[in-house]
């Protein structure tokens, strides 16, 4: 039996249908829009996975050696995959420690500077280059990294995640940490109102520092009660030769 659609994409689909005739309506070729006081079905909120350091460890122990800087930068950055995928090492500040994110996945989003980690940013000074696109697969771009990912979720025996959720996660750690809310969407590029066309936050670069040093010291607390019950800590590097039954030397695209 074929699944009925959920309550969003029900929304999002009447949203196209008024939005378009509102543009009809503009344009002279209708005469009064049916859907103008159509109300939206209320959605049931649901739980988002977020992934715990424990797990976090296991996934990075599981995955394929070209996932593991990019599932750190998701992490530690909040950056949509879109956007990792797209980054350019000409839009990285080493002196500054910040990375500054160009291609933003709405229309109206501005450019945002995301302070480093220092795990982030020994990671990219071990993958340093002058220009380009910072993570390639076999020297080309990354389109999607879908069966990488599959294929470390299965490794890892953690609960089923999206990708997405690593930035989920991201915000989740900093609220937990205590970083304001103007800060947490600042770092992400979010809107700083509801309406969409709203310009993003703008909030001092010390401020962004502060709420990465937040993050840190958080996660550092977490790791260190998680390995305080003797659990596996040593994590593989980017520059590790790559474990075969992990990235299968016929896959073409990750």
């Amino acid at each position: 039996m074929r699944k009925p659609p959920s309550d969003a994409t029900v929304n999002r689909d009447l949203s196209v249908v008024r939005h378009v005739l509102f543009w009809a309506l503009d344009e002279g070729l209708i005469a009064n829009n049916p859907f103008a006081r159509l109300r939206m079905v209320r959605e049931r909120r649901k739980k988002r996975a977020v992934l715990s350091v424990g797990d976090e460890i296991k996934l990075l122990l599981a995955c394929a050696t070209h996932l593991i800087a990019i599932i750190i930068l998701a992490l530690d950055t909040g950056m949509r995959k879109g956007e990792l995928l797209r980054q350019l090492w000409e839009d990285i500040d080493f002196d500054r420690r910040l990375i500054f994110v160009t291609h933003s996945k709405t229309a109206e989003g501005e450019m945002r500077p995301i302070p480093m980690t220092q795990r982030v940013f020994d990671l990219l000074t071990a993958m340093r280059k002058p220009s380009g696109l910072v993570f390639l697969f076999r020297g080309k771009s990354l389109n999607r990294l879908k069966t990488a990912w599959a294929g470390a979720i299965r490794r890892s025996g953690i609960n089923r995640l999206r990708f997405h959720d690593l930035r989920h996660t991201f915000n989740t750690r900093l609220l937990e940490a205590g970083v304001i809310a103007d800060t947490r969407k600042a770092l992400m590029g979010h809107s700083d109102g509801s309406d969409v066309h709203a310009g993003y936050s703008h909030v001092e670069v010390h401020l962004l520092r502060d709420a990465i040093a937040q993050l840190e010291a958080w996660r550092s607390a977490k790791l260190s009660a998680f390995t305080a019950g003797g659990e596996v800590t040593t994590l593989p590097t980017t520059t590790s030769t790559p474990n075969p039954t992990k990235e299968s030397p016929n896959e073409q695209q990750p």
